[in-house]
């Protein structure tokens, strides 16, 4: 988070653009966490973040209408998180668009199906617009909640105090992922790789 909050000091609301375009919960956080200190405007970090987010997801369904899985084929990142993101979209089909802005690694690939898809632009458009301001909110809720907690700590323990709840956060995220996350999505994948077998 460190890199994520020295990148939105020095380029401000373009680094929180940038970054909620291309995928970017960690800068939004870091960005939300100073707007908590007061350094930037809370409107506009959420504004800006939204707008990102938004402008990502219809530059990459207008990418996925020209060239679709050609592309998706041809970027390593997005080859990795397709298997993923497809079998979310065959299983979630009616949520899926709220499902993906969630879930790190699969938006771009997602955006890029949708496209491929037989959904309209305008659904997708309309339906984009409640996704990203939804996003936004709870995204900057949460660092606005990290950002207050953190002074906190800094407060009264320091730095290195600081730096020790953030190792400790970290390893306990890490471990609940590996340990029920993880493999929650190995065995849907596994599922699905098998519903595809028998067909």
């Amino acid at each position: 988070m460190e890199w994520a909050q020295q990148f939105v000091e020095q380029y401000g609301y373009w680094a929180v653009f940038i970054w909620t375009f291309i995928e970017g919960e960690s800068v939004f956080i870091a960005a939300a966490a100073l707007a908590a200190a007061g350094l930037l405007t809370p409107w506009k970090v959420i504004v800006v973040a939204a707008c990102g987010a938004y402008i990502g997801h219809i530059v990459f369904f207008a990418i996925g209408r020209w060239k679709g899985v050609a592309v998706i084929e041809a970027v390593p990142f997005l080859k990795r998180h397709y298997p993923k993101a497809n079998m979310i979209l065959d299983r979630y089909a009616h949520w899926s668009v709220f499902i993906f802005q969630y879930l790190y690694g699969t938006r771009l690939v997602a955006a890029i199906l949708f496209g491929c898809s037989s959904i309209g632009f305008a659904r997708f458009a309309l339906l984009q617009v409640v996704n990203c301001l939804t996003w936004s909110l709870v995204i900057y809720t949460v660092g606005h909640l990290l950002g207050i907690a953190g002074m906190a700590i800094l407060h009264r323990f320091g730095v290195g105090g600081l730096i020790v709840t953030l190792l400790a956060a970290l390893l306990a995220g890490g471990w609940i992922y590996f340990r029920y996350g993880h493999r929650h999505v190995r065995n849907h994948l596994a599922d699905h790789d098998d519903k595809h077998g028998d067909e």
